[in-house]
């Protein structure tokens, strides 16, 4: 591990993960005030925002709120080592691969995860079989596996739930996340199981989104001190 990284995160759930996928860094700071003044455990550099505006989007939450660790929603395909290690120069603790990349991907970058101190996500969006390639991606060395329906799937279906497969899930020894879209997904999630519970649109769009997400943040920790033994 380089001289100047710091020591892996350590994750510990409850998580709640704020979804920053805004366009603009200036429209993420304020979404990143909103969701530190709410409570939230991570801080989501979304994948439109690094998009749009570059890896600077990582740094610029990175430093502008150190006391939380910055996730970089690169959903990784190919070539994967130098977008970790970027994450990492960027002050970054967490980074995302899709689940449907190849194994020597997922191999590539959870060794560059263990080399600068970034923790690797795999995103099962699109897998064919969701807890099968979950079991598989834990298997390769990921520190968590998220379950994910998409926007565009959301936009074709909303009826549809986006806990998907969390109950064949349980047990594969790495944290779970899942992406939810209400406070009400968020608190089944955690009853059903999950570790790490995220949430962007439609709360981050709210006219005051820090009341929406503290909402989303007490009940999701409510029910997972219900939860325990």
């Amino acid at each position: 591990m380089p001289a100047d990284s710091v020591p892996p995160l350590v994750i510990e759930p409850p998580v709640v993960q704020v979804a920053i996928d805004v366009l603009t860094i200036d429209a993420a700071l304020r979404i990143g005030e909103a969701a530190c003044q709410a409570g939230a455990d991570w801080l989501e550099a979304g994948t439109p925002l690094i998009t749009f505006e570059g890896v600077r989007a990582i740094g610029a939450l990175a430093q502008a709120f150190p006391g939380k660790p910055v996730l970089a929603d690169f959903k990784m395909m190919d070539g994967v080592a130098k977008y970790v290690l970027e994450t990492a120069r960027q002050g970054g603790r967490i980074a995302t691969i899709c689940s449907v990349a190849s194994d020597a991907s997922l191999r590539a970058a959870v060794a560059a995860g263990r080399e600068c101190g970034v923790r690797i996500i795999s995103d099962l969006y699109a897998a064919p079989d969701g807890p099968r390639r979950a079991r598989e991606v834990i298997a390769l060395g990921v520190d968590s596996a998220y379950i994910h329906y998409g926007a565009d799937q959301r936009n074709e279906d909303p009826h549809h739930d986006p806990l998907l497969f969390l109950n064949e899930c349980r047990g594969l020894g790495a944290p779970i996340g899942v992406g939810t879209f209400s406070v009400e997904d968020g608190v089944r999630a955690v009853q059903g199981g999950a570790d790490i519970v995220v949430i962007g649109v439609p709360l981050i769009q709210a006219s005051d989104p820090a009341a929406e997400l503290r909402e989303y943040v007490v009940r999701a920790r409510e029910a997972w001190h219900a939860r325990q033994p």
